[in-house]
């Protein structure tokens, strides 16, 4: 899971699988993961909420493990020091 998932997690994860609806749903979809991973880009204590929520819901196992963006923000500026 990622910051843009948490985000838009009713929208992109629970309505289109259904689990809103019908939550007995969740152990065909999930029954055979063990862990739900958020890549947190940012540090965004709501962000946790909604991911330490849905391993719950899931019934999973939840880690935080902190990503930040990578090289995008070097590249980004090396980019623009170019332009």
């Amino acid at each position: 899971m990622t910051d843009f998932l948490c985000r838009q997690f009713d929208a992109f994860f629970m309505k289109p699988l259904g689990l809103d609806k019908h939550p007995e749903l969740i152990k065909d979809y999930f029954g055979n993961y063990e862990k739900l991973i958020y890549l947190a880009q940012t540090n965004d204590p709501e962000l946790d909420k909604v991911a330490e929520k849905a391993a719950r819901m899931l019934g999973l196992v939840y880690e935080r493990r902190a990503t930040g963006y990578g090289d995008l923000t070097a590249g980004m500026a090396q980019a623009a020091a170019h332009a």
